[in-house]
């Protein structure tokens, strides 16, 4: 059963003062039942409230693209949140301050050049899609020891933290991104790989899932929207002072020096 609107502005409050305090919540999974509705209610709460801060929302983020991780969370599809202006960064030096245990992930987003609806095929998404960026996302969590559920991390607005976008764009009709390899590298070591057919069998379908669910709440991906697909690898931890490189095969690469 979903929690009564109370409740969900109460955890809405809560959320919103460690987005600004730095200092993480306890466990909500002992004290509240959240569930997927709940945790949509209370991310888009969060956000509303966030926006004067962080500006209004350029695009989404899709999480939780992997089985392993969806295994893990007890669910058997991605989340999604969305992605304040104010948070993107381009690549170099990046202040993590004001966050509380973040890690970073690669991704490959997409900016669109078209709508897109809750009907978009494949073909229709690359045909949409004006281009694409290799991306760090640097994930965070505002509860304890990321002592979460599904519900709990949609509800902390996917984990969302920052999201550094690398200059290199690409025509995603030029090469299979099913197939595009990353590195991920933790001052010169290397820390994690994978391939895009990590993301869902392709980051593509992680639009078109995103296009979908979007169209189940009345609304959709629009003209110049960004949207992140999901994480190639698994998260790799990181502290200020180090520098992270994601190298993608074809796509480019962006990096990170945190301060």
């Amino acid at each position: 059963m979903s929690l009564d609107v109370e409740t969900r502005a109460d955890i809405a409050g809560d959320l919103f003062e460690a987005y600004r305090s730095g200092t993480p919540l306890g466990s909500l999974r002992g004290s509240h039942d959240l569930t997927l509705a709940d945790g949509y209610a209370i991310q888009r709460r969060v956000t509303d409230r966030r926006q004067p801060e962080e500006g209004p929302p350029i695009g989404y983020k899709v999480g939780c693209t992997s089985p392993g991780v969806q295994e893990e969370l007890g669910i058997d599809e991605p989340i999604f949140g969305r992605v304040p202006a104010e948070t993107v960064r381009s690549g170099g030096p990046l202040d993590v301050d004001g966050l509380i245990d973040p890690r970073v992930e690669p991704e490959i987003a997409f900016v669109l050049g078209e709508d897109l609806d809750g009907t978009a095929t494949p073909i229709d998404v690359l045909a949409a899609t004006r281009m694409i960026v290799p991306v760090i996302e640097v994930v965070d969590c505002r509860i304890d020891e990321w002592d979460v559920r599904a519900p709990e991390a949609v509800a902390d607005n996917a984990l969302a933290g920052r999201l550094v976008v690398g200059d290199c764009p690409t025509d995603p009709t030029e090469i299979d991104l099913a197939f595009e390899g990353v590195h991920v590298l933790k001052n010169g070591t290397l820390e994690a790989t994978g391939i895009g057919a990590d993301v869902l069998g392709t980051p593509v379908a992680a639009v078109r899932w995103l296009a979908g669910m979007l169209a189940d709440r009345d609304a959709h991906l629009a003209e110049g929207d960004l949207v992140s697909t999901g994480s190639v690898t698994p998260m790799v931890p990181f502290e200020p002072g180090d520098v992270i490189e994601v190298r993608f095969g074809t796509i480019g690469s962006v990096s990170i020096h945190a301060t």
